[in-house]
C-alpha cells in the first residue's frame, strides 16, 4: 500500500473517532461498507446494525492514544472513557478507503495498577 492510501485509511478512522464523538451514525454510511464483517463477538455483521448499536450508545468519550497502519490494516489504541475501557480496535479497510472489517480487544481500566504505570500513556 502506498503512503497516499495509509494516510486515506488513517483519515477514515479518524472521522470514524470523530462521529463516535459526536454520537452522528450517519456519518458511517461514508466510512463503513454495508455488508461489514464484525469480530467483536457482542457485536453484528452490517453497517445497519453497527449504526444501531452505536445510536444506542449515543456520544462517546472517546481518547485516541496511537495509531499504527501496516497495509490496509489501521490499529488503534483508545480510552473509551465513557465505557470506562481500554481497546485496541483493528480495521481492515478496502480499496476504497472503506472499513470493511473490524477486531476489536477491550479491557475494563481499573482505578490502579501493580507497577503504577496507567494503561495509555509512554514512559519512555
Amino acid at each position: 500500500m502506498d503512503n497516499g492510501n495509509a494516510k486515506r485509511n488513517i483519515e477514515t478512522v479518524e472521522r470514524l473517532f470523530e462521529a463516535f464523538r459526536a454520537g452522528n451514525t450517519d456519518t458511517f454510511d461514508e466510512l463503513i461498507v454495508d455488508d461489514y464483517v464484525q469480530h467483536n463477538p457482542q457485536g453484528h455483521d452490517g453497517l445497519s446494525a453497527t449504526k444501531t448499536a452505536f445510536a444506542q450508545m449515543g456520544p462517546l468519550d472517546v481518547e485516541v492514544h496511537r495509531v499504527i497502519v501496516d497495509g490496509d490494516l489501521v490499529a488503534v489504541h483508545a480510552h473509551y472513557k465513557t465505557l470506562a475501557m481500554a481497546a485496541v480496535d483493528i480495521f481492515r479497510l478496502n480499496d476504497e478507503g472503506k472499513i470493511v472489517e473490524h477486531w476489536d480487544v477491550l479491557q475494563q481500566v481499573p482505578a490502579t495498577t501493580v507497577s503504577g504505570n496507567d494503561m495509555f500513556t509512554q514512559q519512555t
